[in-house]
């Protein structure tokens, strides 16, 4: 790695080098390549090489923006064999109340043994950043100005970014600023602005409003993955919000960098604000909420970034609560997320808090809603939703002065989807040193909605190990699930050093279905649905030629235009589908109904878990929804048509010519035909269009079938119907269309 270095180095000087800069590639190679007594003489040879870099400052300088006075800053950096220290150089320069300081750190490396030499230093590295400060304009004192900031070099020169911080009495300022170009090699630019009040604008209520910003791309996107990830870490907090001192300005706009990336096209826009209940100022308040928006032009994606503290002012060994959320509102993809998760969080400075929580929402074609608070019941799949692995909400202490040999944590989740609530926790405490005494007691529940089932399992137990063998312990288990029938399983564990005894036993209560029949049918429920008016609308009443005039209409009456229909929907069961449950409630034997005779079916989103009965396995892993017909577009009878009617009305055409007087032209009169002058002035406003707009690709919904021995397939428009059907058919299995017409011979596997 320090060959590397070397020859990274050399490279670089090479470029300040002049005439010189082969002679010191070459020098640099060949140190690089020294080894035992030859690396004495390649050290000296490049020692000589390497004072012949005559344009230092410029060296120091790329990749930095052109200041006033940076080459001057540059030319105090000095160079010789007494500067040459492991600690690297620095020089500063002062304008006026501005102090800027460059400092350049040393590469240094230790020689073979046989060089008889210690560390030695290679030369200086290229400065990463020029820092500045504000001293007072007008004196020292009580009128001093503190403040500052930092630019920072991109990595490979691609351009730089800038932090400022400035206290302006009532006002406290802090900026970070990117400019560089993206792989096109076209310009972009982030600024990151935040202005800070100081005593906050009083709301109400001890409400206030501490600080506004907001954020600028051009160029640039937002990587939404990248954006969760960081607030897991509590970067973009920290970025955005300044909620934790800077570890330095270069890596904020690194951050900054990876959250909002240069994507040429795209624009980045969004306010930021800071309100607190109870605050006192720079001392800090009991609750805040750091809240920004961020808006991505053209493509709509919204991702909206807050932090949310609780501490006690001026005490925050005692309390302080840290969580950063991150929403993202896709158009594209037709989905929400809110991912949360807490960050350096304590309580009495004693115990740990940490965890995370996540939501999804997809309201598409593929609609699913998971709420997740410290993850999911063990072995639970919330596909089609993803989510990050989820850390338990727990807690942790965290000994200001650690008791060995100690540890005890606290975890649980809560979690609910669509068909199911899943919740769960689990407590750990383990002390010792060679001999270690450890026990746990955990419990996982899960409840299905329909068909209604639920399972919990709780698990226990107390061990002692000696230098990591089991010398005694016991573990019980236990899991019931139910109803009709109720299981009860429960296994208890022994542990010796010598043998481990066990007994396992299992008893079930009850047979049956567990629900018994509704009071109402299917088709008595649509009878209902069918006369009631709130499910009537009207639907293709647009005419382009015609604009209607609004007007009350009576209560539970549709006006109907001619050239309107009508159309029935409703959102109480599933048509087309046989079903188990209508109202929750099962039916006394599985019916479907349909509509005939309409002139093409209306569909919407159903859950399947809300009228048919799922096994566990389906539950977890079926679609939470599916898209079914829920009514129709109703024909209009051909005794009720419209009859035709012949318009005789004539046409008069006013046309003003400039400051000619108003021309009349009767129907008998040639007419101007401006119909392709209008397309053209039409189509000089339209954006630009392909050539050849045929579409590259097609989607469409996929068709499932249900095959089996002897049988043929049977095709259906969604699984939720194929999985019903060969619920009928012994042997049946339902399967995707394009899986049936390509089946796997596994003969011989």
């Amino acid at each position: 790695m320090a060959a590397d270095d070397i020859r990274r180095l050399g490279s670089d000087l090479a470029e300040a080098a002049g005439a010189n800069a082969a002679d010191v590639i070459a020098k640099a190679d060949a140190l690089a390549a020294a080894a035992g007594p030859a690396w004495l003489d390649a050290w000296n040879a490049w020692k000589a090489s390497r004072e012949s870099v005559d344009d230092l400052e410029r060296y120091l300088t790329k990749g930095l923006p052109s200041l006033p006075g940076l080459e001057v800053l540059a030319r105090r950096v000095v160079w010789d064999d007494a500067n040459e220290l492991a600690e690297g150089l620095s020089g500063s320069l002062e304008i006026g109340p501005l102090k800027l300081s460059l400092a350049s750190g040393s590469l240094v490396v230790s020689p073979p043994p046989e060089a008889g030499l210690g560390p030695q230093v290679i030369g200086p590295l290229r400065p990463d950043r020029i820092a500045a400060t504000l001293s007072p304009p007008f004196g020292a004192g009580a009128g001093a100005l503190p403040g500052g900031g930092a630019i920072v070099r991109l990595a490979g020169g691609a351009g730089f970014g800038g932090t400022l911080q400035v206290p302006l009495g009532p006002l406290a300022i802090d900026a970070a600023a990117i400019l560089e170009r993206e792989a096109s090699g076209a310009a972009t630019f982030l600024a990151v602005l935040g202005i800070g009040f100081t005593p906050p604008i009083q709301l109400s209520f001890g409400f206030s409003l501490d600080r506004v910003g907001g954020i600028v791309g051009v160029n640039r996107t937002v990587d939404t993955q990248a954006l969760a990830d960081a607030v897991r870490s509590g970067k973009a907090g920290d970025a955005l919000f300044a909620a934790r001192p800077p570890a330095s300005p270069g890596a904020v706009i690194d951050d900054l960098r990876h959250m909002f990336p240069a994507r040429a096209g795209h624009f980045v826009i969004g306010p930021t604000a800071k309100l607190s209940w109870l605050s006192f100022g720079s001392e800090g308040s009991f609750v805040s909420l750091d809240l920004g928006v961020a808006v991505e032009v053209p493509n709509g994606t919204v991702a909206i970034v807050g932090v949310a503290q609780m501490q006690i002012p001026k005490l925050p060994e005692i309390l302080h609560l840290r969580l950063d959320v991150i929403g993202i509102i896709d158009t594209h993809d037709r989905t929400a997320s809110i991912d949360a998760s807490l960050v350096d969080s304590h309580v009495l400075s004693i115990f740990e808090v940490h965890g995370d929580g996540a939501l999804r929402l997809n309201y598409g074609s593929q609609g699913y809603m998971v709420v997740s608070v410290g993850g999911f019941y063990p072995g639970f799949d919330p596909a089609p939703a993803r989510l990050p692995a989820l850390r338990r909400i727990g807690m942790s202490p965290d000994f200001p002065v650690p008791i060995p040999g100690l540890s005890l944590s606290a975890e649980g989740y809560f979690a609910f989807t669509t068909n199911t609530i899943q919740l769960g926790g689990r407590l750990d405490a383990r002390f010792g040193a060679g001999i270690t005494a450890h026990g746990f007691i955990s419990v996982d529940a899960l409840v299905q909605f329909r068909p209604f089932f639920f399972k919990a399992e709780i698990a226990a137990g107390f061990e002692v190990r000696v230098f990591g063998m089991t010398f005694a312990g016991v573990r019980l288990d236990g899991a019931i699930s139910g109803p009709n029938p109720f299981t009860i399983r429960g296994k208890v564990t022994i542990e010796t050093f010598l043998h481990d005894f066990s007994w396992d036993k299992t008893f079930t209560i009850g047979s049956g279905p567990s629900d018994t029949a509704s009071g109402i049918g299917l088709l008595a429920a649509l009878e209902q649905e069918l006369r009631n008016r709130a499910n009537l609308r009207v639907a293709n009443d647009r005419d382009a030629s015609v604009v209607l005039k609004p007007r009350a209409t009576a209560a539970g009456v549709v006006a109907l235009p001619p050239i309107g229909a009508l159309l029935w929907a409703q959102r109480r069961a599933p048509l087309n589908l046989k079903l188990d449950r209508v109202d929750g409630q099962p039916l006394a034997t599985s019916a479907g109904a349909k509509l005939i005779d309409v002139a093409s079916a209306v569909r919407d989103q159903f859950a399947p878990g809300t009228f048919c009965n799922l096994t566990q396995a389906e539950a977890l892993h079926r679609p939470t929804f599916d898209t079914k017909d829920s009514g129709g577009l109703l024909k209009t009878p051909a005794a009720v048509a419209p009859p035709a009617k012949q318009d005789d009305r004539t046409v008069r055409l006013h046309v003003i010519l400039g400051a000619d007087p108003m021309q009349i032209f009767d129907e008998a009169v040639p007419r101007i035909d401006l119909t392709n002058v209008a397309g053209i002035v039409h189509a000089s406003r339209r954006p630009p269009e392909l050539s050849n707009a045929a579409a590259l690709v097609n989607a469409q919904r996929e068709n499932w079938s249900v095959v089996g021995p002897g049988l043929a397939a049977t095709t259906f428009d969604s699984a939720t119907a194929a999985y019903q059907s060969a619920r009928d058919t012994p042997g049946a299995i339902a399967v995707a269309e394009l899986d049936a017409s390509r089946p796997v011979d596994l003969a011989g596997v």
